[in-house]
């Protein structure tokens, strides 16, 4: 019969140090941080809260500068009435809001999660300013991209369709659950 099939050049490592000089280094504590950070998105957005809050406290202990995570901590456990921490964490967030302002970046914190931290009315102003001002600039870059004339919806007639005899649009109804 035949012998075992041959792989060419392919040879096993001299010594278990050759092994480590190819292997791939561990991540970084930015790349773990972030992982933990989707990790707690994740499970957040499948109701597991209690999950995402851990793996949030997870992302900031590797990464204490994380405003996403921050302010999305701040959410999740005032979603489960998780006070343990809460003085300190609006603290947190409150000094990472102001700081990244007066950098002239878009906050983490979302306008209308400024509802659920305590903030003066001004600050409010500036964090919707800065979300308002981010929104212009994405605009602004995708206007080239449309077409003369922008976008537009169809003359009311197009819209109502090119069936037979003009065929008008379908009357409503009501719905219900029942």
């Amino acid at each position: 019969g035949e012998g075992p099939p041959s792989f060419g050049s392919l040879k096993a490592p001299d010594s278990p140090r050759d092994l480590t000089a190819t292997a791939p280094s561990a991540p970084s504590t930015e790349a773990q941080a972030l992982a933990h950070y989707h990790a707690a998105l994740a499970h957040q957005a499948s109701g597991r809260v209690g999950a995402a809050v851990r793996h949030f406290r997870a992302a900031l202990a590797l990464q204490a500068d994380f405003p996403a995570a921050l302010c999305s901590l701040a959410r999740a456990q005032s979603s489960i009435c998780d006070w343990s921490s809460r003085e300190a964490t609006l603290v947190s967030v409150r000094a990472s809001l102001v700081r990244q302002l007066d950098e002239g970046a878009c906050p983490a914190l979302q306008p209308f999660d400024a509802f659920a931290v305590p903030l003066e009315l001004p600050l409010v102003l500036r964090l919707a300013q800065a979300h308002a001002a981010a929104a212009e600039a994405v605009a602004a870059s995708l206007r080239p991209l449309l077409p003369p004339g922008g976008l537009c919806h169809p003359p009311r007639d197009a819209a109502a369709g090119s069936g037979a005899a003009g065929a008008a649009r379908l009357p409503g109804g009501d719905v219900s659950a029942h």
